[in-house]
């Protein structure tokens, strides 16, 4: 008598597929928000720093207009580091953000970008 071998995935192995599926699916919905938000601030601040005689105010105050149309929460104008001089403005926004998986477990994201002429 020849018997033939059952081929695929049993029903444990297809679980424990979608368990891990859809937990590596809520961590990247979680994620994405976050380096969006932090490509939105690298984009503010590069346009800020291509201006010329501005003074620090008029950066911060730009910057929290922009932010609000781009829904930028994360950080404020009056949390970066901004230098301007005759014909250059320099940013720095430096700022973390914790998002919450599930019970006491949540995730620390640490930004760090900066843009234009640094001061000599």
């Amino acid at each position: 008598m020849h018997f033939s071998r059952q081929k695929g995935l049993s029903l444990f192995s297809v679980l424990l597929v979608m368990i891990v599926l859809g937990a590596i699916l809520v961590l990247g919905m979680k994620v994405m928000p976050v380096y969006s938000e932090y490509a939105e601030v690298r984009q503010a601040i590069t346009a800020l720093s291509a201006q010329s005689n501005v003074g620090e105010l008029s950066v911060r105050r730009d910057f929290n207009q922009r932010a609000a149309v781009a829904g930028i929460a994360s950080i404020k104008g009056e949390n970066l580091v901004v230098v301007t001089g005759g014909n250059y403005v320099y940013i720095r926004a430096a700022y973390q953000r914790e998002v919450p998986l599930f019970s006491n477990v949540s995730l620390l994201f640490k930004f760090d970008t900066q843009a234009g002429q640094p001061p000599q």
